[in-house]
């Protein structure tokens, strides 16, 4: 009659039990044992990486490393450039025109693609930038 083998393991207490012969035992013992050392290092990491909030003002030297950028790119003066966006470009394209641009003329001058250009058409519409004359076509609010 052979004998048979299993090993359990129980999530909560983190326990293993090993039955099964003494062959078995051995060799899988060792595997999973090393398997649990490298489950609770990688465990432990994200933990470690927890910090509390951090505190307003000042911020601490980072030895040589060279100072955080500012977000946005600076003109002269120092003031940010403000990005153009695919939303702002159709717009103004829209607004330029006085009898109205329909979506495969924008999608000429922009290189986007139809859908990109519905959504925009239709978020600047909603937001009351733009106006729809009719399907296809739009024009200044």
């Amino acid at each position: 009659m052979s004998e048979q083998s299993r090993i359990r393991f129980n999530p909560m207490t983190k326990e293993i039990e090993i039955e099964g012969s003494e062959a078995f035992v051995k060799t899988y013992f060792d595997k999973l044992q090393s398997m649990m050392s490298g489950l609770t290092k990688t465990m432990e990491k994200p933990n470690a990486a927890k910090r509390g909030p951090e505190k307003k003002g000042k911020m601490k030297s980072r030895g040589n490393a060279s100072p955080r950028k500012k977000a946005g790119k600076r003109d002269k003066v120092g003031t940010p450039k403000k990005r153009v966006t695919h939303i702002d470009a159709i717009v103004e394209l829209i607004q330029a025109s006085r009898e109205g641009t329909s979506t495969s003329a924008l999608k000429e001058k922009t290189g986007l693609t139809e859908r990109q250009i519905w959504s925009i058409v239709d978020r600047a519409a909603n937001e009351g930038k733009i106006r729809k004359i009719k399907r296809g076509l739009y024009g200044p609010a």
